[in-house]
C-alpha cells in the first residue's frame, strides 16, 4: 500500500525510532493512515504552506511567489544568479483564488489550485533547488509545492488528452500590461502542433481575449512565436520549464505575467474575473 506525499511533520513522526519488545509494524501503519487523514481534501498540507485543491478541469492555476509566510527552520536566502528577487508577487495568490473560483462558476467545474505561501525570502519556488533556497531546512516545503504540481500533472494526463498549467507570476517592468511566457513556444509545444499559433495568439486564445478585453499584452498577437519575441526575463521560468509539453510527462504550461496596475487591491479582483473569462474561452475552445 502506498500513501500520499506526507508533510514535513507528518514524515518526523514516520522516521525510524526505536520499537520497544513485542511492538508490532502494523502501529506504524495505523499512525500513518491517521496523519494522511489529518491532510484536508484537495491536498492542502499540514504545516499550511502550500495550498492545494484537487480539480475536474484540465487545468492548473499556480502561484509560487504570492506567499507572505515565514517558514520555521529555514534560513533566508542569499542572491544568486543574476536576477535574485526576494520580495512577493503583490496580490498574485489571491489572483489564483480569484481565478479559480471564477473557472468553477463558469465552467461548473473547478481548476486544480496550487499555491505556495511562504514568504519568497525564503524559498523561490519557481527556481531550481540549486537557487530556491539555501538551507536544508527549507528544502522540505519547495519538494511539497512541487509534489503537489507533480501530482496534478499526472493525474489530468491520465484522465484528459489536452491540459493546460498557468503560473501566475506579477511584474512591475510593464506595469500596465501581462505577459506571455512559454519559452518562445517550446512549453506548448503539443498545443501548437494539434491548434497552430492560433491557440497563442489567435481570437479564443488566452491572449487574444485578453486584447478584445482591452489589456495591453506583451508581445501582441501579430507576432510569431518563432520569432523569439516574449520580453527578455519574462519567457518562462522553471515551472513551465519543468512540466511543459517539450516533456514527455509534462502538460502544456504557460506563465500569466500580470502587471501592477492590475494586481493593485482595487483592481485585483476584476483583473482574475477576466482572466478567468479569458481561460474559459480557451478551455471550450481548445481543451474539452
Amino acid at each position: 500500500m502506498q500513501f500520499p506525499a506526507t508533510p514535513r511533520i507528518a514524515r518526523r513522526f514516520l522516521s525510524p525510532l526505536p520499537r520497544p519488545a513485542g511492538a508490532r509494524p502494523i502501529r506504524r501503519v495505523l499512525l500513518a493512515l491517521w496523519l494522511a487523514a489529518l491532510l484536508p481534501a484537495g491536498g492542502a498540507l499540514a504545516r499550511d504552506l502550500v495550498h492545494a485543491e484537487a480539480g475536474e478541469l484540465p487545468v492548473i492555476i499556480a502561484a509560487p511567489h504570492g506567499g507572505r509566510a515565514d517558514v520555521p527552520g529555514c534560513e533566508v536566502r542569499t542572491a544568486t544568479g543574476k536576477r535574485f528577487v526576494n520580495r512577493p508577487d503583490h496580490n498574485t495568490d489571491r489572483l489564483a483564488q480569484v481565478i479559480a473560483a471564477e473557472l468553477k462558476r463558469l465552467t461548473g467545474q473547478a481548476p486544480y489550485l496550487v499555491i505556495a505561501r511562504f514568504h519568497r525570502k525564503f524559498i523561490d519556488a519557481n527556481r531550481s533547488p540549486e537557487e530556491a533556497y539555501g538551507a536544508e531546512g527549507c528544502a522540505a516545503d519547495y519538494d511539497d509545492y512541487h509534489a503537489v504540481l507533480r501530482r496534478n500533472v499526472d493525474d489530468i494526463r491520465a484522465k484528459h488528452p489536452q491540459a493546460m498549467l498557468f503560473d501566475i507570476h506579477g511584474q512591475s517592468a510593464y506595469r500596465d500590461a501581462i505577459l506571455r511566457g512559454t519559452r518562445h513556444g517550446e512549453t506548448v509545444t503539443r498545443l501548437l502542433a494539434r491548434a497552430g499559433a492560433a491557440a497563442v495568439t489567435g481570437p479564443d486564445s488566452v491572449f487574444g481575449r485578453f486584447a478584445a478585453m482591452g489589456y495591453a499584452i506583451v508581445p501582441s498577437n501579430d507576432t510569431a512565436l518563432t520569432d523569439r519575441v516574449e520580453a527578455k526575463n519574462y519567457i518562462g521560468g522553471y515551472t513551465v520549464a519543468r512540466y511543459g509539453s517539450h516533456r514527455a510527462d509534462g502538460i502544456d504550461a504557460m506563465q500569466l505575467e500580470f502587471g501592477r496596475d492590475f494586481r493593485n487591491n482595487d483592481n485585483v479582483e476584476r483583473t482574475a474575473q477576466d482572466a478567468a473569462q479569458a481561460i474559459a474561452a480557451f478551455y471550450a475552445r481548445y481543451l474539452r
